[in-house]
């Protein structure tokens, strides 16, 4: 326990001595003695059990060991995952997110036993399965609570929650009660509907104070944060937000009330520290990041569940066979390839331009889905798994040189915000700063020279950006739009094709950054 022994150090003089919202009060000698202390270890958008860049960051084995750490002087501790607990994962859309659930099952140390202190909320994606059977099945084999306020289930009226899906989950401490509940941003797909976050949040909080008597509340959400803080502004009564949805690092803070998100798969974490003090007065609650890397061992009996699924996959794969192999590091995770060029993304758009044989090419980042890095040495078909979790065709289209400076300008309007509009390009170089509207675009070039607003140019994309652009807001592309581009060639089937094949036909890959994309200082 040599490398817990060091967090174990980190956590206990971070506590005590990191400014403002991140001094853990209990943590420190001169805390006065509260009615009610506990922990909420927060984890969100968790798709790949195992972790990342081979294991060696994050994934749910290193939880449940900061999980016993947190608990092992005593102190109550919460878990809550804030959504995307079974899809989209490589290994849920083959085993029918069965592996999620049993690994999820033994973070309290018993697969068995119900874990009342394990509290999940829906997330997008966990109705990607066009069949309600899987998910009813998957909550059904739930050792642990889901909590949602206001998504119903459509069998066939939308009236009604989930089997054993409550709107909110009353927890004690001593005699303190803590109150959960579990929102969505709308959403309507064949057996699920959700109504408006704020009104059932508002009707939720009542129940909980009015009702239950309930002195903490804590709400669990999968949303962006902009809807996270209008939701604290517009509801009294929430102490803590624990977000998901945004995949990066988060945090905001609305009064005396912190909304969180933590990185995807476990990569980082939030741990609260709440006090309740014995007076009246604010709920104190602090959280804190803390990145579960290689110096946080797996918890043993954990990691071997997950090693026995990792397994189960490669056979339903038919085993990991290398394509190729890359001699520089193609970035996959979801920081870099939302917010800035990548080896992997330039990889990418110069298939789809070869293919193509447009003048320009590109990709929303967010349709890159593997979320891990691939480094130099072997690209396998586990990583086309990944990335292509969601295949789509190409599409060659004619659009003027502002038409294109318009994509690109959508591009980069949410970089700061990890969001998957992000663009990775080829053919196409450019420049960008912050300035006092948004980000915009800046010296952006074609072939090597200065793009023509008036021009017109060949472009390929995927289908996806260009058969519902309103995901991501190109207006460009919108069907209403009179001046939309049009497509030029057919389209050709699977992106995840064409690159396997032009991986297996080159068999070295030597793409790299160059410059393609530059961010610059702000004005």
């Amino acid at each position: 326990m040599g490398a817990m022994r060091t967090q174990r150090s980190f956590l206990k003089s971070a506590f005590c001595f990191l400014p403002s919202a991140f001094i853990l009060l209990t943590a420190c000698a001169t805390a006065p003695r509260p009615r009610a202390h506990f922990k909420i270890l927060q984890i969100n958008d968790v798709y790949k059990i195992e972790g990342l860049e081979g294991g060696q960051s994050g994934g749910l084995a290193r939880v449940r060991t900061l999980r016993k750490y947190l608990e092992s002087d005593g102190t109550p501790v919460f878990i809550v995952h804030a959504g995307d607990a079974l899809y989209p994962s490589v290994m849920s859309k083959y085993l029918e997110a069965k592996p999620m659930v049993n690994i999820l099952n033994l973070l309290d140390g018993d697969p068995n036993k119900f874990d009342p202190n394990l509290i999940i909320t829906f997330g997008n994606h966990e109705f990607d399965k066009s069949d309600a059977n899987i998910l009813l099945a998957r909550l059904k084999d739930s050792q642990f609570l889901w909590v949602s306020a206001n998504a119903d289930y459509c069998d066939p009226e939308c009236n009604k929650n989930f089997p054993g899906v409550p709107d909110v989950y009353e927890a004690n401490v001593g005699d303190v009660k803590i109150g959960f509940l579990g929102l969505l941003y709308p959403l309507k797909k064949s057996y699920v509907q959700t109504t408006d976050p704020i009104s059932e949040a508002l009707a939720a909080v009542n129940v909980l104070h009015d009702q239950w008597n309930v002195r903490v509340v804590v709400a669990i959400t999968h949303e962006d944060m902009p809807d996270d803080i209008k939701l604290v502004q517009a509801v009294p009564g929430i102490n803590i937000v624990a977000g998901g949805h945004d995949h990066l690092f988060m945090q905001s803070r609305v009064n005396y009330t912190w909304i969180m998100k933590a990185d995807a798969d476990a990569k980082s974490v939030i741990v609260w520290d709440v006090i309740v003090p014995s007076e009246a007065g604010p709920v104190q609650t602090t959280p804190l990041r803390v990145v579960l890397d290689s110096t946080i061992k797996k918890d043993p009996d954990v990691d071997a569940a997950v090693q026995k699924w990792m397994s189960a996959l490669s056979e339903k794969l038919g085993g990991n066979v290398t394509l190729g192999t890359t001699n520089n590091l193609l970035e996959g995770v979801e920081p870099a390839v939302r917010g800035r060029e990548t080896a992997l993304g330039n990889l990418l758009a110069d298939v789809m331009r070869e293919k193509m044989q447009t003048d320009v090419a590109f990709m929303n980042g967010g349709g890159i889905r593997i979320n891990d890095n691939i480094p130099p040495g072997p690209i396998t078909t586990y990583d086309m798994e990944g990335i292509f979790y969601y295949d789509n065709d190409l599409v060659a289209v004619q659009m003027t040189g502002q038409q294109l400076v318009d994509v690109l300008n959508n591009g980069v309007s949410r970089v700061d915000a990890g969001d998957g509009r992000f663009l990775q390009v080829s053919g196409v170089r450019f420049k960008y700063r912050k300035t006092a509207n948004g980000y915009a675009v800046t010296d952006v070039t074609v072939g090597g020279k200065a793009l023509d607003p008036n021009a017109m140019y060949t472009a390929s994309t995927v289908s996806f950006l260009y058969d519902s652009p309103t995901d991501d807001q190109f207006k460009t592309f919108y069907a209403d739009n009179p001046q939309r581009p049009k497509e030029v060639k057919p389209r050709v089937k699977s992106l995840r094709a064409v690159t396997t094949d032009y991986i297996t036909t080159k068999k070295t890959i030597d793409t790299d950054i160059d410059g393609r994309i530059q961010r610059l200082n702000s004005e």
